[in-house]
């Protein structure tokens, strides 16, 4: 019993030193929600480094700089069986991002951001020209944030992806935001795939359920994000079943 009490105190403990030292205010402007874009950019000189560790032992990082605060650009590259026997495997095609923020926010307007992400998720698959999860191609995302009990920030959007070899069109989105305190926020989106879904395409990889993902992210100081991710709650990719889960790690700064 004891030791059930001194493990207790001790995530306690553990929990409360992170919210001691919780930023609380960020430069970053988040740029995706869990897995769809946002209408965020980077303020002009800052720049993000990201890495993702999900399923398979992958690992995905990036980096962008932003410039006049309403343009920035970047790059990824994605990694496969990281850790464990045998060889990697290697995304063939490195992502590469570009956003603009055409219309900024105000009290009463939202924002508006066009973009464009060559970058998927999962293996690229070179005989089917694509990633198993498709990259967001060129994108329009409009964002909005209102004060609640901390913040909550909804954005949304259309997309057409630029992996279109046996099926295309346009693609809808949505995310929402919820801060519960200056350091925590739940994440929630839902990707349509409407680009994905078709039963007669070869290169179909899912059940036409969309793809529903959640997240938990916490922010360290003003210049360290963390996410816990859960991605594809409702079994939409056909050719595994479970919940994809990764872990992100965001770093941000101004030269």
């Amino acid at each position: 019993m004891w030791r059930f009490r001194v493990r207790t105190i001790a995530v306690a403990a553990a929990f409360a030193a992170f919210a001691a030292s919780a930023a609380p205010a960020q430069i970053l402007e988040d740029v995706t929600v869990v897995s769809v874009p946002s209408a965020g950019v980077l303020p002009h000189g800052g720049y993000l480094f990201h890495g993702n560790l999900g399923p398979a032992s992958s690992i995905l990082g990036s980096a962008a700089v932003g410039f006049f605060d309403r343009l920035m650009l970047g790059a990824s590259f994605g990694l496969q069986d990281v850790i464990g026997r045998g060889d990697m495997s290697v995304n063939d095609r490195i992502g590469l991002q570009a956003r603009l923020r055409v219309v900024e926010e105000t009290v009463t307007r939202p924002a508006f951001t066009l973009g464009i992400d060559t970058q998927g998720e999962g293996r690229y698959i070179e005989s089917e020209d694509r990633y198993e999860r498709k990259s967001r191609g060129l994108f329009l995302v409009v964002g909005k944030n209102y004060r609640l009990i901390d913040d909550l920030s909804l954005n949304g959007g259309i997309n057409y992806s630029f992996e279109n070899r046996d099926e295309s069109g346009v693609n809808l989105f949505a995310g929402v935001d919820i801060g519960i305190v200056r350091w925590m926020s739940l994440l929630l989106d839902y990707d349509a795939a409407l680009d994905d879904n078709s039963e007669s395409a070869a290169t179909s990889r899912t059940r036409g359920r969309g793809y529903l993902d959640t997240g938990i992210r916490l922010d360290y100081r003003e210049n360290l994000r963390f996410k816990i991710l859960f991605k594809d709650l409702l079994g939409n990719y056909e050719p595994e079943t479970g919940v994809y889960r990764s872990i992100e790690v965001w770093y941000v700064n101004v030269f």
